[in-house]
C-alpha cells in the first residue's frame, strides 16, 4: 500500500465547499494542508437528479489521487461508476462526487481507530447539505470509508447509503446510526475484511458488520469479484448494483446468491416510499 503521510499529521480544518474549475477538472473542495484533501465532481452536479458520493478508505490522499499506476484509485472508481450509470440511464441527469475529504488512516494498524472517521464525518455531512436539495443523494463507502459514512448519516441529507467491504460503521444498527433511509451492504466472496475484529472499545473498533442479521441493511450481490478492492470492477454485478442504487432503481438490484433475482420494490424514503424488508444474511 502507498503510505498516507505522517502518522501524527495536524488535524485539518473544515473544508470549504465551492464549485470551481482547477486544472481542467471540476472541484468542490481542495486543501493542500497536511496530507491534502480533494473533492472532485464528475458530471454536472448543479443539474443532477441523482448524485453519488464515493468515500474511499485508508491510504488515499491528495498526493496519490492522480496516480495512474493505482488502478483502484478513487478517481478511476468514480469514472467507472459514472460510465455504468450512463449505460443504464443514457438520458438521465446524474453526477458522481469523489470525496477524499478527510485525513485517511495510514494502513491497517491505524484503521482500527475511530478518530479519523469522526474528524471526517462532519465535513461529509456538510457536503450533503451543499449539494442541490432536489437531488437524490447516495453515499458509497468502501472499507474504512464506510465508518465515515456511518458517522455522517445522523447529520447528513442522505437517501441511500452503500457499504462495501465494511469493517463496521460505528454503530450497532441502522437505527443506532440515526438513519431513516436505505442502507445497502455488500461483501465480496473473497474479501478479507470479514476477518476484521468486530468489537469496539472507546476509540478502537467500529462495531458489527452491516451484513450481520438484525443490523437492518439490505444485502446485494457482488458477483464473482476478487479481494477487498474489486467492488468497482468494470462489468461486475457489484458495480451495476451500485449504479442501480444511485439511480434509485431499487427493483433491479440483485441479492446475494441469485444475481438474476430482483427482490426489491421502489423506495423506503420519501413521500411515495413504502417499506422494504431487510435481507437476512449469515454474519461474515
Amino acid at each position: 500500500m502507498t503510505a498516507a503521510g505522517p502518522r501524527h499529521a495536524p488535524t485539518p480544518g473544515p473544508l470549504r465547499y465551492q464549485a470551481r474549475e482547477w486544472r481542467g477538472i471540476q472541484l468542490l473542495a481542495h486543501d493542500t494542508a497536511g496530507t491534502g484533501r480533494i473533492v472532485e465532481a464528475l458530471g454536472d452536479v448543479a443539474t443532477a437528479d441523482h448524485i453519488v458520493v464515493l468515500v474511499p478508505g485508508n491510504d488515499n490522499y491528495l498526493g496519490n489521487y492522480f496516480d495512474a499506476n493505482r488502478p483502484t484509485r478513487p478517481r478511476a472508481n468514480g469514472e467507472k461508476l459514472l460510465n455504468t450509470m450512463r449505460d443504464l440511464a443514457p438520458r438521465g441527469r446524474f453526477a458522481v462526487v469523489v470525496w477524499v475529504g478527510y485525513a485517511t488512516p495510514n494502513g491497517f494498524a491505524e484503521a482500527v481507530f475511530r478518530g479519523p472517521a469522526e474528524r471526517g464525518a462532519d465535513d461529509l455531512a456538510r457536503l450533503t447539505h451543499f449539494l442541490p436539495r432536489t437531488a437524490h443523494i447516495t453515499l458509497v463507502g468502501h472499507s474504512y470509508g464506510t465508518v465515515v459514512c456511518g458517522l455522517a448519516l445522523r447529520n447528513g441529507r442522505v437517501h441511500d447509503c452503500v457499504a462495501l467491504g465494511s469493517p463496521g460503521m460505528g454503530g450497532e444498527s441502522v437505527a443506532d446510526l440515526g438513519f431513516s433511509g436505505n442502507l445497502w451492504a455488500a461483501l465480496g466472496p473473497s474479501d478479507w475484511i470479514r476477518f476484521f475484529p468486530r468489537g469496539r472499545l472507546r476509540d478502537i473498533g467500529h462495531g458489527p458488520s452491516p451484513m450481520r442479521p438484525g443490523f437492518g441493511a439490505l444485502a446485494f450481490a457482488t458477483g464473482d469479484i476478487s479481494g477487498h478492492c474489486a467492488y468497482y470492477t468494470e462489468d461486475s454485478e457489484s458495480l451495476r448494483n451500485i449504479a442501480r442504487i444511485g439511480l434509485g432503481r431499487y427493483g433491479e438490484v440483485s441479492r446475494p446468491g441469485n444475481s438474476g433475482q430482483r427482490p426489491w420494490t421502489r423506495p423506503v424514503r420519501g413521500a411515495t416510499a413504502g417499506p422494504v424488508t431487510p435481507v437476512r444474511e449469515t454474519a461474515p
